[in-house]
């Protein structure tokens, strides 16, 4: 017991150092657990704002963008994700930028309702217009829809989500549509939740080519196609693309599948999260995989300290 500490030099100077590093933490201002944490370690997975802040004491910083999003699914087999109008002008009322720049705090880009992002590269239809955020268009689609109000489930799945719907809330709100937010737990979300209510939110991680993450999203009567839209024309342009090898074709292709996901499926994607990590700058080698974490998870192969 005390008799033991007491007696002991080795633990009487642990006790004395640990007292004075409390004490030079707790004199940092905004200084949370987590960030006390992330200070001491050398790698950190899912670095986020409340941790930024205090990036330079620990030498860290973020990394790598990604194809990651958070979005709305408007399931397309049933009322009232089954309404075009409705779908449209939930779309238009996406304040995309500022929840980038508020929500996200400029850890990512803006979305424009399909999956692929510029992290794919060459892949991502740079031509396709940005939709831009709206409220009179938006108001004009959902009066048309026949709609004043919907109900969306909500829980915590991706980065900025739960904020992003408070904020198209408010928007809508002011052109005089009732959206209800039915918060719900992250704990059997995907069994109970997704794919099963008509407007629901979702997570997706980047896939290893836009063909793939197309395809298993939208390609016709997929199991996780998670709006039930099954378009015949998209079945056929995945099929094709597989198989053209002219790179310019290719583009062509996917350019015209990303427009039909915008414009025609229940998918509402604001914004795309980057893979954001705090490294120490003693740790090198792990490289720049925009498909996860630390590398696309591939950080033990290739990282190495620094003595």
């Amino acid at each position: 017991g005390f008799e033991t500490l007491l007696n002991d030099q080795y633990a009487i100077w642990f006790v004395f150092l640990a007292s004075f590093v409390g004490i030079v933490f707790g004199a940092l201002p905004g200084l949370t657990a987590a960030a006390a944490i992330a200070m001491m370690l050398p790698i950190l997975i899912a670095y986020n704002d409340e941790i930024g802040g205090l990036a330079g004491l620990a030498f860290l910083y973020v990394i790598g963008k990604s194809g990651r999003y958070g979005g709305i699914c408007c399931l397309k087999n049933t009322a009232p994700g089954n309404n075009d109008d409705l779908v449209k002008g939930l779309q238009y009322i996406q304040d995309r930028e500022r929840i980038v720049r508020s929500i996200l705090k400029g850890y990512g880009e803006v979305g424009n309702d399909h999956p692929i992002s510029t992290a794919y590269g060459a892949d991502h239809c740079y031509e396709l217009p940005l939709r831009q955020y709206d409220p009179d268009k938006a108001k004009w689609y959902l009066n048309r829809s026949g709609y004043s109000s919907a109900e969306l489930y909500v829980a915590e799945v991706a980065t900025g989500i739960g904020d992003s719907c408070l904020l198209m809330q408010n928007n809508l709100k002011k052109i005089g549509f009732d959206l209800k937010i039915k918060k719900v737990p992250t704990d059997g979300y995907w069994g109970a939740v997704w794919m099963k209510e008509t407007l629901n939110v979702v997570s997706w991680n980047m896939r290893p080519t836009a063909n793939s993450m197309l395809d298993i999203q939208f390609g016709p009567e997929r199991a996780w196609n998670d709006t039930f839209w099954n378009n015949e024309r998209m079945g056929q342009l995945l099929k094709m693309n597989l198989a053209e090898t002219d790179p310019k074709m290719r583009h062509e292709m996917f350019c015209e599948m990303q427009a039909l996901v915008n414009m025609f499926s229940g998918m509402i994607i604001a914004y795309h999260t980057n893979v954001n990590n705090g490294v120490n700058n003693k740790v090198q080698g792990i490289p720049d995989n925009p498909l996860g974490s630390l590398g696309g998870c591939t950080w033990p192969e290739f990282a190495w300290m620094e003595a």
